[in-house]
């Protein structure tokens, strides 16, 4: 009896499984390769695929779930894109760049408005923080002096010396009486204890995990995970890039010490990052915080001439924002791109333009690092690496530790800074925000810091890495295959 009721319990599985496939096939259309991949697991083995498939496979975005829930679907951002206030200073700064390529800045700024209404902030002072302990000391002295409110949200907040020193100092703020709201993603942050959390609740922060586990839905939301850093104190100064809450900043681990890189932002491109902290605080407590304490007046750095949009990207966004973006500044560049990023496992559509720029003669320099925090993302970046080098593309291993920056600078004048890998998590599945800055002495800053870590760096001969062994590229390719999990 109890084989016939197994075997029932089989066949229905097994007919929800291809239900399942109907499903991904009709509303995967834009990647049959995605599709084809996860079918096979449902049809071949239903009962392990279904539940890897219901993890780590659905698409929110596509299905427009969390896009619901999210406060874009209530209200359209304020202001409005116009490109004739600030045409001549982008044209004028572009000209001392000999790319003759103000049009395509245009282009791109309208893009990300359109995809994501990101607006267009003019006058900020922007400062690159590529030096982890003297991030943290700027960090921490701002939320020092804040007299209102701090904000901040981060993937990884770790309950070690560092975090500690971050949970004193909220801790300390919030009982003065600012109003210290913390977001923190549940499985990147999974050191923290019922003890850290306790303390920071009562002192009177409002501490809280994005997405938490609930039952019976446990693993709903592991693969969307909130990948943002972001930190606004007083709605005056505000960050944003690659860098965690951990000693590994400072103190390192088995891959040595992590270099990263921060953009720490004054003027009226706060309100931005501003946007996206409260938009993202919605989700814990479903109210509205639109107050004029935390949009104060944003006064324009008069001396400044760059230009910020702050771009989100993931299941709370219709389009793949960021990647729209960097896929345009990469199509329109002419003379280089210089990219930092720890995993480079591009989605094709990003891949091929990278390609497409480096045989037209774009100076392409991706730098990676040698060893990775995992070892399928490891054999996952090498099996790009060879096609890459075959366009023209030059690779360099990062020695100097562990390289975490999320950098990219193109043609002197655009760059970008954020929280977005080079990979199908980051632009597919990860909740994200980079800064798109427009500015001739960000673009020298980031250059410069470039050219430096290159210093720490090995450039990888194209012969060479073609003589590595058969077992060796078997690996890498079928790493690749899991790249859109990783």
């Amino acid at each position: 009896m109890f084989a016939y009721i197994l075997y029932g319990l089989l066949i229905i599985l097994y007919i929800y499984a291809v239900y399942q496939v109907v499903l991904l096939v009709t509303s995967e259309q834009h990647n049959p390769i995605r599709t084809l991949g996860w079918a096979v697991v449902l049809l071949f083995i239903p009962a392990i695929g279904l539940g890897v498939y219901v993890a780590f496979g659905r698409n929110e975005r596509q299905e427009k779930r969390i896009l619901k829930l999210s406060i874009r679907s209530k209200e359209q951002a304020s202001g409005h894109l116009n490109l004739d206030t600030i045409r001549q200073t982008v044209e004028e700064d572009i000209a001392t760049t000999k790319t003759d390529n103000a049009e395509s800045v245009f282009a791109l700024m309208r893009l990300l408005y359109a995809n994501g209404r990101s607006l267009v902030y003019p006058q900020n002072r922007i400062e690159i923080l590529a030096r982890p302990k003297e991030t943290f000391d700027r960090l921490f002295a701002d939320l020092e002096a804040a007299t209102d409110h701090i904000h901040i949200e981060f993937y990884i907040i770790d309950n070690d010396v560092i975090g500690n020193q971050l949970r004193q100092i909220l801790e300390r703020k919030a009982r003065q009486g600012l109003r210290v709201r913390v977001i923190y993603d549940y499985w990147g942050s999974y050191s923290i204890d019922r003890r850290y959390k306790k303390s920071m609740r009562e002192a009177g922060v409002k501490f809280h995990a994005f997405f938490p586990p609930e039952f019976p839905f446990v693993l709903r939301h592991i693969n969307n995970r909130n990948h943002r850093k972001v930190v606004v104190v007083d709605g005056k100064v505000a960050y944003t890039g690659g860098l965690n809450i951990a000693d590994r900043y400072r103190t390192g681990n088995t891959l040595g010490v992590w270099r990263d890189t921060m953009v720490r932002l004054e003027g009226p491109v706060v309100h931005g990052l501003q946007e996206t902290f409260l938009g993202d605080w919605y989700f814990i407590d479903h109210k509205k915080h639109q107050k004029r304490r935390y949009f104060p007046q944003a006064d324009r750095m008069e001396s400044e001439r760059n230009f910020v949009q702050i771009v989100d990207s993931g299941p709370d966004t219709q389009y793949r924002n960021i990647l729209h973006g960097i896929c345009q500044a990469i199509a329109t560049a002419r003379n280089y791109i210089y990219i930092q990023t720890p995993y480079f496992m591009p989605p094709g559509e990003l891949e091929e333009a990278l390609r497409m720029a480096s045989l037209r003669g774009v100076n392409l320099k991706i730098l990676i690092p040698e060893s990775s925090d995992t070892s399928m993302a490891q054999l996952s970046n090498a099996s790009y690496l060879e096609t890459m080098m075959e366009s023209g593309a030059e690779i360099y291993w990062y020695k100097g530790g562990f390289l975490h920056s999320k950098a990219i600078v193109i043609d002197d004048y655009i760059s970008t800074v954020g929280t977005s890998n080079m990979d199908f998590r980051s632009y597919e599945q990860n909740f994200e925000v980079n800064a798109f800055i427009y500015d001739l002495k960000t673009a020298a800053t980031l250059k410069a810091a470039f050219e430096n870590d290159l210093k720490n760096a090995e450039k990888v001969d194209l012969e060479t890495w073609k003589q590595r062994s058969t077992w060796q590229k078997v690996k890498e390719s079928f790493s690749r295959l899991f790249s859109p999990a990783m």
